[in-house]
């Protein structure tokens, strides 16, 4: 899976960079193996509001009529927002495989 992740009033360390592929990357890789990873390519950002608060999007194309995948969290800390991030993504792209492959189950 690419991800391409890009910040705004964040410090993008190495560390967050791995925490987003192993938390999202492989993740969206399980849920969708039999996807060509050339197709598997997702835009994240990551920006810090006023507050502090962690806001932290997720925006992925897939083949089909309803193959938009787009999540988006906040949080006062990284680790949550992207945790809580990983499950609307997970939701949504059950939800795309059940509308592709309605006898498919995940």
């Amino acid at each position: 899976m690419n991800i391409q992740i890009t910040a705004d009033k964040v410090d993008l360390s190495v560390e967050i960079k791995e925490m987003i592929n192993i938390k999202i990357g492989h993740k969206t890789d399980q849920l969708l193996p039999d996807l060509n990873d050339e197709i598997k390519t997702a835009f994240v950002n990551i920006k810090r509001d006023k507050l502090g608060q962690y806001k932290i999007s997720f925006d992925m194309l897939l083949p089909g009529k309803k193959g938009k995948i787009f999540a988006e969290n906040q949080h006062f800390e990284l680790i949550p927002a992207i945790t809580g991030l990983r499950e609307q993504i997970e939701t949504q792209i059950k939800k795309y495989k059940e509308e592709q492959l309605p006898n498919a189950r995940s």
